[in-house]
């Protein structure tokens, strides 16, 4: 279940006191390097799918070395949900057989991979709704506010 109301915004008066529990209350760490998992290097084409998307992660800041082995696991999902819908493709989406037709077991597989995949991705920003609840640093929400900037300043923080 997601969170209730409208999206808090980063420079509010609320985020800048620390009411907002959705802002972190301490700097995320520096960008630092990554390595891909042996388990991402193995599969190629997750491994292609880290080095398109791992850089942005890691300026953004929503990708650390402690998260390589969640962000690895996003890529492997990627490929085997890529694979399996290219195989669902070639087929036909049900089968048939004396007593009716049903559909075909990938469609179970891929739709799981992409539930899958979109839970792990939210946990990354990667989608529109997770990406916009994830919170601006702060010399981000005070360079592009300055009454946020003089309103930490009255306040002493």
């Amino acid at each position: 279940m997601g969170t209730r109301g409208p999206l808090p915004k980063p420079g509010s008066s609320e985020s800048i006191r620390g009411r907002n529990t959705l802002h972190r209350k301490t700097k995320t760490p520096k960008p630092s390097a990554v390595t891909m998992p042996a388990t991402v290097k193995a599969d190629r084409v997750a491994a292609a799918w880290w080095k398109a998307n791992a850089p942005a992660l890691i300026k953004a800041r929503r990708l650390r070395p402690e998260l390589a082995e969640a962000f690895g696991m996003l890529c492997i999902l990627k490929s085997e949900m890529d694979s399996a819908a290219a195989s669902l493709a070639v087929e036909e989406m049900t089968r048939t057989n004396e007593k009716g037709s049903f559909p075909h077991a990938l469609v179970k597989i891929v739709r799981d991979k992409r539930r899958d995949w979109l839970a792990l991705a939210r946990d990354f920003g990667m989608t529109a709704a997770s990406d916009a609840r994830i919170p601006l640093e702060e010399t981000d929400a005070t360079e592009a506010d300055p009454k946020a900037a003089k309103f930490r300043a009255f306040i002493g923080a």
